[in-house]
């Protein structure tokens, strides 16, 4: 008998293996690469240098914020617009900036908070014009509480990840998925309000897997190396 054509049988079912798991490999690239890997920050140095691509920084006292006298509300036609040119449209809106607040904010050279509400249950809520992977911000020393990142405008699609804001100090968090709207929840006193400043985001270079196809392929000419190596020697 031909030794090729003895071989035929066995070269079928190297081949099929190689190809089942050549499919098995491709699904386990792509399901790791459908599961955000989040990432939590309490240190602002570290979130903004974890930003490979930059980072904007939303200070209330500083242009283009700062022309505004202290008292307006985010959704008023001025300031909205210096939001929106920062890169943030507010949702839901219930948030006004406040001024004379140096006293309790943990930061030199800012005096401003976003205030949300005059009452329980508020939140600060706002779009991202361009999807970012890392979002960021500081609370006043009273209040503190939770930052909420989804993968859809205006807090829809899916909750992505959270990260605390604890009173006094900063908090964020970087995704491997991109963010499309955020959430601040507070926790309340008795001032009924939740004092946050510089809201920052930005996003990372993307990580540059290797393609399944190519470990498809290697893992074939792997398989197939092997299989004519084994052959002559028969």
């Amino acid at each position: 008998m031909n030794p090729t054509a003895r071989n035929q049988p066995f070269q079928c079912a190297l081949l099929k293996r190689i190809i089942e798991t050549g499919i098995l490999i491709v699904w386990l690239v792509m399901s790791a690469q459908s599961i955000a890997s989040v990432i939590t920050y309490t240190n602002e140095t570290d979130f903004q240098n974890a930003l490979t691509n930059g980072f904007t920084l939303v200070n209330l006292d500083a242009p283009p914020l700062n022309q505004y006298a202290g008292g307006y509300r985010v959704e008023d036609i001025g300031p909205s617009s210096a939001f929106a040119s920062l890169g943030i449209d507010f949702q839901f809106v219930n948030a006004q900036v406040i001024d004379g607040r140096a006293f309790e904010i943990p930061k030199a050279g800012r005096d401003r908070l976003i205030a949300n509400g005059a009452g329980w249950n508020g939140n600060i809520a706002f779009d991202l014009f361009s999807p970012e992977n890392g979002i960021g911000a500081w609370s006043n020393f009273i209040d503190g509480g939770i930052i909420k990142v989804y993968d859809g405008p205006g807090l829809t699609g899916n909750l992505i990840g959270s990260a605390n804001l604890n009173g006094g100090s900063f908090g964020g968090l970087i995704s491997s998925d991109l963010v499309r709207s955020v959430q601040i929840t507070c926790d309340f006193n008795s001032d009924l309000k939740c004092g946050v400043f510089d809201i920052q985001f930005g996003t990372t270079a993307p990580a540059v897997p290797v393609p399944a196809t190519i470990w498809l392929l290697s893992l074939g000419l792997i398989g197939l190396f092997g299989e004519g190596k084994w052959v002559r020697r028969k």
